[in-house]
């Protein structure tokens, strides 16, 4: 055999021991052994928080019925949930509060979310500092009937002049706290005969009590005596207060008074819009006398 074929033979045989030893390398990996054992059961730590039985409407008065314990993960109690190491006798201290804002079934009762009065639903839940101004509405008047306690409105003043019936908005984005007996959206206070009905929450005449502050209170107080009011719903989009809304909101606004086909600006500090009795005697017809 010649020695050029024997080099190439060699060569060959070292190729190809190569190429195995490589193939072999990359593709064998270590085999890892599972070694089963026991598994530990950690129990999570728990504690008990006092929880909404039921829903509770806003004004509802809460009670051995809307209230229960319950246990909830140590790890997830906030410091303002009731627990029974804190307050072992919160189902009779808590009988009688009054729910500032509606509860869920199962949701965390919160003392700031209630108010431990002895006084009426309204001035339990009215923020401090603010209004109840009932002001007399019908259907017509109040988007046909259809708005609800916690909804916001605009309230428009029409009254009728010489050239024809002229409106205007007084205030605008003002919540709505109750409609006739409705406080809230849900509970005793508040739950419409037929839920999955919509117009089982249409009411007739009645009287809206809205949440205004003083000003805004002798604004709508002034408007009864020159026309009707009306409530306009708003959006749930618009219910953002925007500082112009709040700037105009919180000044006694004049109120267009129209006399004999003459307009005249009239706000509650105005003579002519504090007492009739100068209103009747500058406005009686002359007489023959």
């Amino acid at each position: 055999m010649r020695a050029s074929r024997i080099i190439l033979l060699m060569v060959a045989l070292l190729a190809g021991g190569l190429a195995a030893y490589f193939f072999v390398a990359t593709t064998n990996t270590p085999q890892q052994v599972m070694v089963e054992g026991p598994t530990q059961v950690i129990q999570e730590r728990k504690a008990r928080i006092l929880v909404a039985k039921t829903q509770i409407g806003v004004g509802q008065r809460l009670g051995e019925a809307t209230i229960e314990w319950q246990d909830w993960p140590e790890l997830a109690v906030r410091p303002e949930y009731i627990t029974d190491a804190a307050l072992p006798d919160a189902l009779t201290e808590m009988n009688g509060a009054v729910a500032r804002f509606e509860f869920f079934p199962g949701e965390p009762i919160m003392q700031v979310k209630l108010v431990h009065s002895d006084q009426g639903y309204l001035s339990a839940v009215l923020p401090k500092g603010m209004r109840a101004i009932p002001v007399q509405v019908s259907a017509a008047s109040a988007s046909g009937g259809y708005i609800l306690p916690n909804d916001r409105v605009d309230v428009v003043l029409s009254q009728a002049g010489a050239s024809g019936s002229i409106s205007q908005t007084i205030l605008e984005n003002v919540k709505v706290l109750a409609i006739g007996t409705r406080l809230g959206e849900a509970g005793t206070t508040g739950a419409p005969v037929d839920p999955e009905d919509p117009a089982a929450n249409v009411f007739a005449d009645t009287i809206a009590v809205l949440e205004l502050n003083p000003v805004q209170g002798e604004t709508v107080i002034n408007s009864t005596r020159l026309g009707t009011l009306s409530l306009v719903l708003r959006s749930i989009a618009d219910y953002a207060e925007s500082a112009d809304t709040e700037r105009k909101n919180n000044v006694n606004r004049p109120i267009r008074m129209i006399r004999f086909g003459r307009g005249e600006d009239v706000s509650a500090t105005t003579e002519l819009a504090v007492t009739d009795a100068s209103y009747g005697d500058q406005e009686q017809p002359a007489t023959g006398e």
